[in-house]
């Protein structure tokens, strides 16, 4: 009696023991394809104990015929772990290029997951209305920035107390990155941004720039931050920026799986600690909920609604660390590829500063005098951000060109419930998306379908987005059928919400920076996207940054004193 209850105990452990690592791998495969920098010591605990629960799990789940094809890793067993371990998001483009698979199933142990590359069929994920994409983010994002778990379940109804946050939260956003709040960040962020343009002085040497992606980070990250954080910005100390991009350039899979994160990703975590210290100040100083400080109402109704569901000081620091990362980092790459896209054509150039030159408006003693433009006198120019795009369709179009071939996004859902989706556009072939699996919707390979953008999709065409009326060469069908396919910010009911704003931002520096100002130095020959492994707009790779660049004004436009309005 004895023995059979040693051996029920035991099996009792063990299966507990293997729940506990399939929670685990469920719980890492999600977010293995956000990590980059990532080295083999610093993956070294927790892929361990990924690997041995894959070994130990050996047998792949089933496979119903109705579910996407299983592409059987080349190595048996442990194929997919390894290649998403060293790849990450990238290894998708590797199953992809392997198989050419409109959607496809991959196993790692006992778990599987769902990878759509076709259009049609991301696009009937979306709109599936037993997805979840909420919440799979959430409990990534919290591992990234160290928020507490039972803060977590707070925030997402777990804990029998509250109700989940999600729909809420969803209200701040329609209600602060909309209208005039809105504007009111584009005013702020865009003011500073002028400070900077008219302290350029070419008497002076201009301003040297050794890396013109590391100058847009910090040009970027203040002018962001005082619009987000008001006149208390903690980022407005220089130090805080860098220490954002070291976290940025740093963080790694540890962090999540929380292994003594402050000795294995000692980098990221300090910088992590740093930026929570220091918004945590700022909280604890109620400068978020202080209507004269300037904080926009993003960061007020965030952290209003946070604390309604108990969450403290440090806890909301912590969880607010992501917001000026996630507001500048993929605005920065677009920013950048578009700048060095056009100031690397001349011809382009030429074009852009011309449909800018009839967009700006440029006063002279009080009176409208475009044609006074660089006569050496003391002028006004006013770029008007509110329905820019209108104003300068080429430039518009160039931009999206450049975010379609930068944006590497993967886009996730959990699937709540058993779903069908069918290819085609409804017409097509049906797949059975099983409940609990994740599903990853890369972007890559529908902004560079030829069948869609045409036998140039790997290239950069700034007239791409243009009607023929507008001076393009695609006809309505074929704009109609490229809006559709152009996902760098999700779709369905979960798009970027900051998009608007970052689009507005980086539409006017563009027309300002084409119109007013040189970058003498600029290398064509030395700019080289890199392969994003985190699902994120491209960074480009190290040292291939178009080389040191000096930015000057224009000649003609030396006395220039610029602004925007919104």
């Amino acid at each position: 009696m004895a023995d059979s209850q040693s051996a029920e105990d035991f099996f009792s452990v063990a299966e507990q023991l293997l729940d506990r690592g399939i929670a685990a791998l469920k719980a890492l495969i999600p977010i293995i394809w956000l990590q980059s920098k990532t080295t083999p010591i610093q993956f070294l605990v927790g892929g361990t104990v990924v690997l041995l629960v894959s070994l130990l799990l050996g047998i792949s789940p089933p496979q119903d015929p109705a579910e996407p094809p299983l592409i059987k890793p080349r190595i048996p067993v442990v194929g997919h772990f390894w290649g998403l371990f060293r790849g990450h998001a990238a290894y998708f483009t590797r199953l992809y290029d392997r198989t050419k698979l409109p959607i496809a199933t991959v196993t790692v142990g006992h778990q599987k997951l769902y990878v759509i590359y076709d259009g049609a069929l991301q696009q009937a994920a979306l709109r599936a209305k037993d997805m979840d994409a909420q919440t799979l983010m959430v409990d990534a994002v919290a591992l990234i920035f160290g928020v507490h778990q039972t803060t977590v379940d707070t925030l997402l109804g777990r804990d029998g107390v509250h109700p989940s946050i999600m729909a809420p939260m969803e209200h701040v956003f329609k209600l602060t990155l909309q209208g005039e709040n809105m504007s009111r960040l584009a005013r702020t962020a865009l003011g500073a941004l002028a400070d900077t343009l008219n302290s350029v002085d070419n008497a002076a040497g201009g301003i040297p720039v050794p890396n013109l992606y590391r100058w847009l980070q910090t040009l970027v990250s203040q002018t962001t931050s005082k619009a987000l954080w008001g006149e208390h910005n903690p980022y407005q100390n220089g130090s805080l920026i860098s220490a954002q991009w070291e976290f940025d350039d740093n963080v790694s899979p540890v962090m999540m799986l929380g292994i003594f994160p402050s000795l294995l990703a000692r980098k990221a975590h300090r910088a992590r600690v740093r930026i929570a210290a220091a918004l945590e100040r700022y909280f604890s100083a109620r400068h978020d909920s202080d209507s004269d400080s300037g904080a926009s109402a993003f960061v007020r109704e965030r952290s209003r609604l946070l604390r309604s569901y108990g969450v403290d000081d440090g806890e909301l620091a912590r969880n607010e660390t992501a917001i000026t990362l996630v507001a500048t980092s993929n605005a920065v790459s677009t920013l950048f590829w578009c700048l060095a896209e056009v100031f690397a054509r001349p011809d382009l150039l030429r074009d852009v500063r011309a449909e800018a030159a009839r967009a700006v408006i440029v006063t002279e003693s009080g009176r409208d005098s475009q044609e006074t433009a660089g006569k050496g006198q003391w002028q006004r120019a006013t770029v008007p951000a509110v329905g820019l795009e209108a104003r300068v369709p080429l430039l518009a179009s160039a931009y999206r060109d450049a975010i379609r071939l930068a944006s590497q996004s993967v886009a996730s859902r959990r699937v709540l419930r058993d779903t069908v989706i069918l290819g085609g556009g409804g017409g097509g072939p049906s797949y059975l998306l099983k409940a609990g699996t994740d599903v990853f919707l890369p972007a890559k390979q529908v902004h560079r379908d030829r069948a869609v953008w045409g036998d140039d999709a790997e290239a950069f065409n700034a007239r791409r987005f243009l009607s023929r009326a507008q001076g393009g060469d695609a006809s309505d069908d074929t704009l109609r059928l490229r809006k559709a396919a152009f996902v760098p910010f999700g779709g369905g009911k979960h798009l970027c919400p900051g998009r608007h704003f970052a689009f507005v931002e980086n539409l006017a520096t563009m027309t300002a920076l084409a119109l007013g100002f040189e970058l003498d130095g600029l290398d064509a020959v030395r700019l080289d996207m890199a392969e994003s492994k985190r699902g994120e707009t491209a960074k480009p790779v190290p040292g291939m940054a178009g080389g040191p660049v000096v930015l000057r004004r224009r000649k003609g436009w030396e006395h220039v004193v610029w602004e925007f309005s919104c």
